[in-house]
């Protein structure tokens, strides 16, 4: 062989293939740009200077890019999977005219190269010119100021080089396995042998729909958030699974079936339609699931973490109802009254401009939720079904101190607040019935926030709150627990007037007279003080929130990106599969414009299929989602509805940009026929 052949043979079938090349290398532009960019964030010394909170930021930039790593070697492999597709004719003709699969093999390792090296260079390049640009957006996220400088990653470089070229020679390893096992014969005819009808296989299209109606039963029946978490893994595979199957098996049947219709089979535009659908699902149904897939990805993915973000005043309201907000529980009534001492002591001796107050005390105990009433049982043996309830119980002088209103309760009578249950005239606690002297229209008290956990809150006589104290001390026989009338919680909080500086500058004094006293005043080391300043805490929920929401948008690019390529792999695909028929279709007297058309609403029919189908997955995973929110204390519906609705509007604009982009490519390699 010439010296120098090899190389210029790479040359040129990068040249001749560029239709296919160019995308393949922009996906690994992409895709090595991302990487360093994040690389770069956990690697960036202005991150310490900017946010104090660096270490979570980059623990969880690190997470998603283990995220991000794994899906681009799926689809780097997939994306090279498709360029050899089209090349087999090619490989399959060197072979004819004489070049050994040691060549070919030499001939592919050089085209490896070339591209391997200008797509590391590139992307590296548009890495470091976007890194900048992605500092300033986390900043952004995080509401932080930004700090100016350049810094280029040589961690990130390195990490990119090392990697990605590990997954080249993985690619790479692939194609010359694929060569060296293939049949010349075969390579040359590539896709123009003859091909069966595919069959149609009711057993998995009916696994499919049995897979996809259990995922969308768990997702809309599931009631505990709790639940939702290991709920919502199961759910996707099932739907995943169930997607998968419908696309493969249930087209073909469904198709099948409007093939038996002669009325609707024998017109035109519906005879060629369904005819070429049939062989189009059998190729391209796992590529069209993989579309759903990721689209369901993308919305589910970019709704959750804007709805996060701009609903971060709802959940910060939930968790802190006050400016400065703090529970100490496991403490007697002797304690609880000597904490609201300190904590009024404080803001006297600090002079805090308090706009308002609480102090509220009472018992908390985890319930059942039985068939007939709550039932106090043994400690820490509550399923998370749904069945379980957080039962306040609060004396009626407290409810009377908090409320200002006059309760006159006897022993036996109860005003109970419980939107889980009908108001009934009896609440049974365990043995107990407890006759509703009245049903209150909101919770008592201000500490009842908990989001996860189904709640009731009653008020009793002193002598019923004992009694209710002897079932809690019972139920923890035999665990070091606390004894009856030393497990009760203290609420104390306090809204500051003035601006974030001083509700800080005052809420951290107040909040650390009470820690102070709860280290010094001998009390039980389960004695706990849990709360903070709101707008402490604030700021640190902004670095979370800002953070996921950040990484939401890259993986949702990222899943954008993969999605825009599998549909244009597919109609590249297509449009050389269907010079042919379009040639065909002339020959027999159909007209330009009637073939265009037949073609037209085939592919608009197969390219929305997954679109549709993904926002039926969205739509019927709204409530599980739902409740897996309410763990952050996300509880605002309408804004997750609003931020759902926007997000699914403009994927798709997106997607019908990406369809018009692509099919213009389809009807140029059709029209070359």
């Amino acid at each position: 062989m010439r010296r120098g052949l090899f190389g210029k043979l790479a040359v040129q079938n990068i040249r001749n293939n560029r239709s296919t090349y160019i995308p393949y290398m922009l996906t690994c532009i992409f895709c090595i740009a991302m990487m360093y960019m994040m690389e770069f964030l956990r690697d960036c010394p202005t991150l310490e200077k900017a946010v104090p909170q660096a270490s979570e930021v980059r623990m969880i930039v690190g997470t998603g890019e283990v995220v991000v790593g794994i899906f681009c070697v799926i689809f780097l492999i997939y994306s090279n999977s498709f360029l050899m597709k089209r090349r087999q004719k090619e490989i399959g003709l060197y072979n004819i005219l004489g070049l050994e699969k040691g060549h070919i093999g030499k001939v592919m390792f050089l085209e490896t190269i070339m591209t391997s090296l200008l797509s590391l260079a590139a992307g590296i390049g548009f890495g470091i010119l976007g890194s900048k640009l992605s500092l300033l957006l986390l900043f952004r996220f995080l509401h932080v100021p930004a700090v100016l400088g350049f810094y280029v990653s040589i961690t990130g470089i390195l990490f990119c080089i090392t990697g990605f070229g590990g997954i080249f020679l993985v690619i790479l390893a692939l194609n010359l396995t694929r060569v060296r096992m293939n049949n010349p014969v075969e390579l040359l005819k590539g896709g123009n042998t003859g091909e069966r009808e595919p069959r149609a296989k009711w057993l998995m299209a009916f696994l499919g729909v049995i897979c996809l109606g259990v995922g969308y039963y768990l997702a809309v029946t599931t009631e505990s958030p709790i639940q939702a978490i290991f709920i919502f893994l199961l759910a996707v595979i099932l739907v995943m699974a169930g997607t998968y199957l419908l696309f493969t098996a249930g087209s073909i049947v469904i198709l099948k079936l409007l093939r038996k219709n002669k009325k609707f089979y024998y017109k035109t535009s519906n005879f060629i339609s369904v005819s070429g659908m049939i062989y189009r699902m059998k190729q391209n149904a796992a590529g069209l699931a993989s579309i759903c897939i990721l689209s369901t990805g993308v919305l589910l993915l970019l709704s959750m973490t804007v709805s996060l973000y701009f609903g971060m005043g709802d959940i910060m309201m939930n968790r802190y109802p006050f400016d400065t907000d703090a529970k100490i529980s496991g403490i007697s009534q002797e304690q609880s009254e000597q904490f609201q001492k300190v904590f009024a002591q404080a803001m006297e001796d600090h002079q805090v401009p308090a706009e308002k107050t609480v102090t509220e005390t009472y018992l908390e105990i985890g319930c059942k939720q039985g068939k007939n009433g709550i039932m106090i049982g043994q400690a820490y043996n509550y399923p998370e079904d749904g069945n379980s309830v957080d039962l306040y119980t609060i004396r009626q002088s407290e409810y009377e101190k908090l409320t200002g209103e006059k309760t006159d309760l006897h022993d036996g009578e109860i005003f109970a607040w419980y939107p889980s249950e009908k108001e009934k005239d009896i609440l049974k606690i365990d043995d107990w019935d407890f006759a509703v002297k009245k049903w209150l229209e909101k919770a008592p008290l201000s500490a009842m926030t908990n989001l996860v956990s189904n709640m009731a809150a009653i008020v009793v006589t002193d002598s019923d709150f004992e009694y209710i104290d002897g079932l809690r001390t019972k139920m923890y026989e035999g665990l070091d627990a606390y004894e009856a009338g030393k497990d009760l919680t203290v609420h104390l909080g306090v809204d500051i007037r003035g601006s974030s500086e001083e509700k800080i500058r005052y809420g951290q004094t107040v909040y650390q007279a009470l820690k102070d006293y709860c280290r010094s005043g001998g009390f039980s080391e389960n004695t706990i003080v849990i709360g903070g300043v709101g707008q402490v805490q604030y700021e640190t929920y902004y670095v979370d929130n800002g953070s996921i929401l950040f990484i939401g948008i890259f993986l949702g690019a990222l899943f954008l990106m993969g999605t825009a390529m599998i549909i244009y792999y597919k109609q590249i695909s297509e449009g050389y599969e269907d010079q042919g028929r379009f040639q065909i279709m002339q020959k027999v007297g159909m007209s330009r414009r009637e073939v265009k058309g037949a073609i037209r609403r085939q592919i608009l029919l197969v390219f929305f299929i997954p679109l549709v189908m993904a926002m039926v997955h969205i739509s019927m995973a709204f409530p599980l989602i739902r409740r897996l929110l309410l763990l952050f204390g996300m509880a605002n519906t309408k804004l997750y509805v609003g931020c759902t609705a926007g997000t699914v509007l403009a994927f798709a604009l997106v997607y019908g940009l990406i369809y018009s982009m692509t099919a213009r490519s389809y009807y140029k390699i059709v029209e070359k026929a």
